[in-house]
């Protein structure tokens, strides 16, 4: 069970329920949205924030959603995993390469350049201040720009991760699991 209420379309002020109404669906934003709106304003901020970084990261959706579901691996985020599952297949990514973000450097599904990549955001995660190597294998696929979209786009989840897993938000239907079993 959640640790905070999910918030109602009648709790939003007048002045931001357009972000209630742009985020839902059938009537009702996904529960991370619901948590959020506890604080409408930042809930404003926080969609703002991610909203750039998807679209200005410098990554193609698949790319940025590989960056995302590792993140949710590294964070051990089931809300996270399930809703960019979602995203991710709707972008192309096969169930089989999903799931071999778990062991990514071992599989032969992920370029050079993703694997660079993803150790980047494992180094990242573990860390503030991932070692020359990592950021000069990931340089030599990307440019600064892309680096410096990469490195906030893993925060950010890293960040979003641990509100979600502090709120205890809970998944608004079945967990898809781990492998993709359900």
């Amino acid at each position: 069970m959640a640790r905070l209420p999910y918030a109602d379309r009648s709790s939003i002020p007048e002045d931001l329920l357009y972000v209630w109404d742009r985020n839902a669906t059938n009537g009702q934003p996904a529960n991370i949205f619901r948590a959020m709106a506890n604080n409408p304003q930042l809930w404003r901020s926080y969609l703002r924030l991610g909203n750039g970084l998807w679209n200005q990261c410098g990554l193609d959706v698949a790319t940025r959603e590989l960056v995302i579901l590792r993140t949710a691996i590294l964070h051990h985020s089931t809300y996270e995993w399930h809703q960019h599952v979602r995203i991710g297949r709707q972008a192309g990514l096969s169930d089989e390469k999903i799931v071999a973000l778990h062991h990514w450097r071992n599989s032969n599904l992920f370029s050079d350049a993703e694997k660079a990549m993803l150790g980047y955001v494992d180094a990242l995660s573990a860390s503030d201040h991932p070692s020359d190597e990592v950021h000069n294998a990931l340089a030599a696929h990307f440019d600064s720009s892309t680096i410096v979209g990469i490195n906030l786009l893993t925060g950010f989840y890293g960040m979003t991760a641990k509100f979600l897993g502090a709120m205890e938000v809970e998944t608004e239907d079945p967990f898809v699991g781990w492998q993709l079993g359900g």
